[in-house]
């Protein structure tokens, strides 16, 4: 085989290459935004009993995902975030761009975290179980596994407490 051919042979690979990551991806995306849809849609269930106007009010809006790998610009994850208002106090579950084989990660704004803390959901495919995680620092990060119970448990740590 002259130079040629092989260099032939070398894009042909590659392209088959990139054709099957671009397919994969695609397919994970497609996984991502479909659990994520559930878990919110799993949510929203949860605190359904309990929803009242001015006390705790549950919404979504439409939301493209960025990060340092991706920009807004050119991001192809469109997903939705969802927001709940607790005695006044907003809560947001924001999808993270999706990770490494199809992690998925959604950033929960509006709790307290030490100055250097955060706290998100984690799903790693397959499993499909969400995982609260609170991240502290370099410190191991501490993780709940997240149902109707806890995120009840997490929200009642957010209204006001009478200090009479």
């Amino acid at each position: 085989m002259d130079d040629v051919q092989q260099l032939g042979e070398m894009l042909r690979h590659y392209a088959e290459s990139e054709a099957h990551k671009k397919q994969l991806f695609e397919a994970q995306s497609a996984e991502w935004a479909k659990r994520i849809g559930e878990l919110f849609d799993q949510i929203q269930q949860w605190l359904e009993p309990v929803q009242a106007p001015h006390l705790l009010e549950v919404s979504r809006a439409a939301y493209v995902a960025s990060g340092p790998s991706v920009a807004l610009e050119t991001s192809t994850f469109k997903t939705q975030k969802l927001s709940i208002l607790i005695a006044g106090r907003p809560v947001e579950f924001v999808p993270e761009v999706m990770g490494a084989g199809g992690q998925i990660s959604v950033a929960v704004l509006g709790f307290t975290a030490a100055r250097v803390g955060s706290v998100s959901l984690v799903c790693l495919p397959p499993a499909s179980n969400w995982q609260w995680r609170k991240t502290n620092g370099l410190k191991d990060p501490d993780t709940f596994a997240f149902d109707a119970n806890f995120l009840a448990q997490q929200l009642q740590s957010l209204i006001p407490r009478d200090r009479g």
